[in-house]
């Protein structure tokens, strides 16, 4: 690169160092009067110059700054500004042109990485010795009868145990706490306890059927409605009531409906007085899938707004406040949502503020939003979002999931919020002990993030171990977007032929 070529790209940085400058200030402002937690003043400037940055395509500006070995802005996400100064000081050195104090900022230019780093030790304990990313594992009922299962998962690696309350009690939660702790101690590793208050899951509640057996295909209809009082209409052979009555009368007729994680795909036929006629368009298995109770139920693109904490869900939450480390929370919509859960959370809080989140991001409505979810949860608490990609592939449609999971990756690195990684990783492993191919690959994506959970499975043992292999094998070689460049074996032993030969 030439002088001339130097002085436009430099013309062309400080222009977007002021645009994102003003943005950023104009966004931050707009937030830092909410925040209460000192610390993430910091992160929330960061936050409001990334989504200022992110507002501009880039790819013509990183294609001009490839030739001259100034690529970094994509790998800037935890330090936005910091990064853009230096790429403006390197471009002012070859036009030969003062850049006065911009440099400045390099001093701190790590500080991102270590508040991001502070933030994952807050929620989850302190860094394994041998990786960066921490395990979290779903425990099974069985955990609560039998010790060795919990032992066996500290054993092997698992730092945060995730208590599911949408499912067991509060006697089988006491045990199932009492076995991790105990493991813990007994091989001298931290593991924390993370409990999840159900929230508005929307599920199938009963199921009545003209069938032995409810299985559906494409082309059936099915009556869904919130009555207790459930009946088959004329022509209809299988009945589901919503375990959350109130969204029935939200739908409309041709508004999608998306049963078991999306394994069966409908769209609203018809409007009865007590519920909606459902014709199935697609299933995923051509001899039909069986609609059971405890299915999830979606509906994609509707707007509607049930109340996030039941008269359930705020017993579990007296529950989780004696007993646990961290709080999660399910279908967290909006802004709205996160300042009623910490309310309530610090309402059985001796110390407020003091008790970890975790907010599952699994509509596309908190996509939308979530750097403002991130102000309103981390401006307070210490706090980690779940991308939670089997709702979020169901709202979103698979071939987007991959853009989106990415693209909250970013976002919550620049507010320097840590991720997990959740929702049938090693899926095949937990339930065969035979991992695929795929499942490899998606460990070693896994590992941009601060965790990565896992579901309970016979085999959950074994692959927590696996995991955790992987992992510290990957992590050696990338740290987030950054490509650490480790001595790579291939070749060191190309040059050792080289010189074998010679």
């Amino acid at each position: 690169m030439n002088k001339a070529e130097a002085k436009a790209l430099l013309i062309k940085m400080r222009e977007l160092r002021r645009q994102v400058q003003e943005d950023g200030e104009a966004l931050y402002q707009g937030w830092k009067d909410e925040i209460t937690r000192p610390s993430f003043h910091f992160s929330a400037r960061n936050l409001a110059d990334y989504m200022a940055l992110r507002r501009y395509d880039l790819r013509e500006l990183q294609w001009e700054l490839i030739p001259a070995g100034l690529s970094t802005l994509g790998r800037l996400e935890a330090r936005v500004m910091p990064t853009i100064d230096s790429v403006v000081c390197s471009c002012a050195g070859i036009a030969g042109e003062p850049e006065g104090d911009v440099c400045v900022h390099k001093e701190g230019f790590n500080q991102g990485e270590m508040l991001l780093e502070e933030n994952t030790e807050r929620v989850f304990g302190p860094e394994p010795s041998d990786r960066y990313t921490r395990i979290m594992v779903t425990l099974p009922s069985e955990a609560g009868t039998d010790p060795s299962i919990a032992d066996g998962l500290v054993a092997r690696g698992m730092e945060v145990a995730r208590i599911n309350c949408s499912h067991d009690d509060e006697l089988i939660w006491d045990a199932m706490i009492r076995h991790v702790r105990e493991a813990a101690e007994r091989h001298g590793r931290n593991c924390r306890i993370s409990m999840e208050i159900p929230g508005p899951k929307i599920r199938v509640d009963r199921v009545l059927s003209k069938l032995p057996r409810a299985r559906v295909k494409a082309g059936d209809r099915v009556y869904l409605t919130g009555e207790k009082l459930m009946f088959l209409p004329p022509g209809i052979s299988v009945a589901i009531r919503c375990s959350i009555p109130e969204i029935v009368d939200y739908l409309k007729e041709g508004e999608s409906v998306l049963i078991d994680d999306g394994h069966i795909e409908t769209t609203v036929d018809e409007r009865l007085d007590t519920g909606v006629i459902l014709t199935i368009q697609r299933v995923v298995k051509e001899q039909g899938v069986l609609i059971r109770p405890e299915k999830g139920i979606n509906f994609p693109g509707i707007d509607y707004k049930i109340p996030l904490l039941s008269t359930r869900d705020l017993e579990i939450l007296d529950y989780i406040c004696k007993n646990a480390d961290i709080v999660g929370c399910s279908f967290v919509r909006d802004t709205e949502d996160v300042a009623m859960l910490l309310q309530e959370i610090n309402k059985r809080l001796s110390v407020p503020n003091s008790m970890p989140v975790i907010i599952k991001i699994e509509t596309l409505e908190s996509m939308r939003i979530l750097p403002e979810i991130l102000v309103a949860a981390a401006g307070h608490v210490p706090t980690a979002v779940m991308i939670a990609r089997g709702d979020l592939a169901v709202e979103v449609g698979y071939a987007r999931l991959s853009e989106y999971q990415e693209e909250i990756l970013w976002i919550c690195e620049s507010a320097h919020v840590p991720v997990i990684w959740a929702t049938q990783v090693v899926e095949n492993l937990v339930k065969t002990g035979i991992p695929t191919r795929a499942e490899i690959s998606d460990v070693t994506l896994a590992a941009k993030s601060e965790c990565i959970m896992l579901n309970k499975g016979e085999h959950i043992t074994t692959a927590v171990e696996f995991v955790s292999d992987i992992l510290s094998k990957f992590e050696h070689h990338v740290y987030k977007k950054t490509s650490i460049l480790r001595r790579m074996s291939i070749a060191s032993e190309l040059f050792d032929r080289m010189e074998n030969r010679a």
